[in-house]
């Protein structure tokens, strides 16, 4: 099944943030999208696909007008600071070598979403596990993302 892309139009309508870039911008960025969301992705999920992986691409290059693509296009995105009383955590990024895909999908909001719908669309095979310790459904969606072992607590 074919993966239409996205118009800029429709694009603008779903992230607003984006609304005063130029179409032909967004028209790269699309493009550029086409190398995650292809024709292999299920129907009913490849313009949220799109949407997504545009946003992320967006928001790193601080292209948008909300406060995350702008603290991307600052460089304070780069580190997070948390002060409680005379207590300050700092939690600075990874640097891009030390980086693995999903840490670099996490690094937006819009590449959050995006990791997630790339474990329900890409999640790999299904299998049935049992056994001792209980049954367990062999969906990606249901492993924590990265891990390679099993979520805990039941399954939904």
């Amino acid at each position: 099944m074919a993966c239409t892309p996205i118009t800029p139009a429709r694009f603008k309508e779903m992230k607003p943030q984006f609304a005063a870039v130029d179409d032909a911008i967004i028209d790269g960025y699309i493009a550029l999208g086409g190398l995650w969301v292809d024709g292999s992705w299920p129907d009913r999920l490849c313009e949220a696909a799109q949407s997504a992986i545009v946003c992320h691409l967006m928001t790193l290059d601080g292209l948008g007008s909300d406060a995350e693509s702008q603290g991307q296009a600052s460089g304070s995105a780069q580190y997070q600071s948390v002060k409680s009383g005379e207590l300050t955590l700092t939690r600075f990024q990874k640097t891009a070598g030390a980086m693995s895909h999903m840490d670099w999908l996490f690094q937006t909001k819009c590449g959050a979403f995006f990791a997630q719908l790339l474990s329900m669309a890409k999640g790999g095979p299904r299998i049935a596990m049992g056994g001792v310790g209980g049954c367990h459904s062999g969906y990606a969606k249901d492993w924590p993302l990265g891990t390679g072992g099993y979520r805990d607590g039941p399954l939904s």
